[in-house]
């Protein structure tokens, strides 16, 4: 606040919050720890932010401008609901937020990773880490932060926590996080403050769970794709949003815990995994190195599914790599009713052959406190298109079939049609939750590029398909491996050749904290690593149109 600041007031229920006249509402709303969704990074295309103002609020918030009118409608408007995004503080007013507006204080729960169990079973450190005491490994998602709080001593995971990474109000991917660095003077030091701020929460929780005094932890290891690293580390990650994508540096990185800014203990020694290259991250090294790709067959793949998609491959003679841009559909975002794997998504569906209407299952984390279906998640559209293309409401064009006869295939607006696969009567609001054409088309463009990725890469090694798919990653774990193959998202082959191997990329920091050798295993990883230039390829566009089919 800068002197002769005029301040407004806003109520929410019992709260107050003081905002600067003018500012903008999601901006106030989050500074103040009310977190909304923002699937598109504050640019009022998603409409998930949405708040509800009483008549008096209507005329303390700026005009809606056109992006919001098309959202809203004239009815939404004039039935007080406004895209936080959107709208800025004129004057005092009292709103409510709706629960689907709110990011929910669940996180999808990263947990200990499947593949941990190699920690104990591998052989003593070669280089023990030199800090006695505590350290804490960090998985740094786009999506969810993982924290593991470990002891290097005797090679123990003591505790884990998940916390949903708060840079998620300028939107679900690292393109919109780049973004938000140039389009503010202060987003960089903005999207690290949150990234910091995370980690510390993480780690306060562990140890006061677990009676520990912080400042014992004296040695952090971190993973992430290449701009998350960037952002922690206080790095400006702008050239890897333009061509030819290159980050600003690849070698692992030490750090102080003072100087990004950590409070529990900033004498900690913080240091990064390398990088391969700009969508090619430490996260992927990570995953490789808990999984040992590097003793496995040439032709098994290792696939990390999210929002960008990335693939290594076991060749004959190293590695070869390259990344997608799956986008969010195959994490819930970007789909109508999209949401994360938390209580009340719905997460698998089968259709009931005597009506056609789904039979569907809820993600319930707490069994003391039911939650209606409120969305679906990333798993939950995979199996719904995987469901209805086995029976025929889905057509290989991706198209919903103009002779399937069920009462819960629907008209959408515009003539568009869509399948309801929650009743309005049993979901939360009471609206219908329903799978788009759109969403549908969505998951088409982002199983084309996953499929296309593999493709390619395959065939520049000689390589007629993968002799196995390992699947990391939060989403990977949830999936089922035959919705996955009916769809077309991974080339024919025998469901048991697919291998989910959970968050490999936080034992791989694991890994790394408990022995510093295998930061020589990294950085010799990243160097027999050859990028693959997905894009580029000759083929890359009718090679994507073949595999847009299902």
């Amino acid at each position: 606040m800068t002197k002769g600041e005029k301040m407004v007031r806003i109520q929410i229920g019992d709260r107050v919050i003081d905002a600067a006249k003018g500012a903008s509402l999601m901006e106030v709303l989050v500074s103040a720890g009310v977190l909304l969704r923002s699937d598109c990074g504050g640019r009022g295309r998603c409409g998930k932010c949405l708040v509800q103002v009483d008549e008096r609020g209507r005329r303390a918030l700026s005009p809606p401008e056109d992006p919001e009118r098309l959202i809203l409608g004239a009815d939404g408007l004039a039935a007080g609901r406004r895209l936080s995004c959107g709208a800025r503080v004129l004057d005092d007013l009292r709103l409510e937020i709706p629960e689907s507006s709110r990011v929910t204080p669940e996180v999808v729960q990263k947990g200990l990773p499947i593949l941990l169990p190699r920690l104990q079973a591998s052989s003593p450190p070669r280089q023990p880490a030199s800090p006695s005491g505590y350290g804490i490994a960090v998985d740094l998602g786009t999506t969810t932060i993982a924290v593991y709080l470990c002891r290097p001593g005797d090679r123990a995971v003591v505790g884990s926590t998940s916390i949903r990474n708060p840079q998620a109000i300028f939107g679900d991917d690292v393109v919109n996080r780049i973004s938000a660095v140039q389009t503010a003077a202060d987003g960089l030091a903005r999207l690290q403050k949150l990234a910091v701020s995370a980690i510390d929460w993480a780690v306060g929780a562990l140890c006061r769970r677990l009676a520990i005094d912080p400042s014992g932890i004296g040695a952090a290891v971190v993973v992430g794709n290449s701009t998350m690293i960037h952002l922690l580390l206080g790095e400006d990650p702008s050239t890897i949003g333009v061509f030819p994508y290159a980050p600003r540096f690849t070698e692992a990185q030490t750090r102080s815990g003072g100087s990004l800014g950590l409070g529990f203990n900033p004498g900690v020694r913080l240091r990064t995994l390398p990088l391969i290259s700009g969508y090619l991250g430490a996260d992927l090294i990570g995953a490789a190195l808990a999984a040992d790709l590097a003793s496995l067959p040439p032709g098994t793949l290792l696939v990390d599914v999210g929002t960008n998609g990335e693939i290594i491959l076991r060749t004959g003679d190293g590695f070869a790599a390259t990344s997608c841009a799956t986008g969010p559909a195959l994490e819930g975002a970007a789909i109508q009713h999209g949401m994360q794997a938390t209580s009340g998504a719905v997460d698998a569906v089968r259709l009931r052959p005597l009506d056609g209407c789904l039979d569907f299952t809820v993600i319930q984390r707490d069994a003391g406190r039911h939650q209606p279906p409120a969305g679906i998640c990333g798993s939950g559209v995979i199996s719904a298109v995987a469901e209805l293309l086995r029976g025929g409401a889905i057509t290989r064009s991706g198209s919903y079939a103009a002779d399937f006869a069920s009462p819960c295939l629907v008209e959408g607006p515009n003539g568009t049609r869509a399948f309801e696969i929650v009743p309005g009567r049993q979901a939360r609001g009471g609206i219908p939750i329903v799978l788009t054409q759109a969403d549908v088309r969505a998951v088409q463009l982002a199983k084309g590029a996953l499929r296309t990725g593999i493709a390619l890469l395959c065939r520049e090694n000689d390589i007629p398909r993968p002799s196995g798919i390992l699947l990391a990653g939060a989403f990977g774990s949830y999936i089922q491996q035959a919705d996955a193959l009916r769809i077309g998202l991974f080339p024919e082959m025998p469901a048991e050749d697919i291998r989910v191997v959970g968050n490999a990329a936080g034992v791989g920091a694991v890994l790394a904290l408990h022995d510093d050798a295998r930061f020589d295993d990294a950085q010799a990883l990243a160097a027999q690593t050859r990028v693959f230039d997905l894009g580029a390829h000759p083929d890359f566009q009718n090679t994507f149109i073949e595999n847009l089919s299902f």
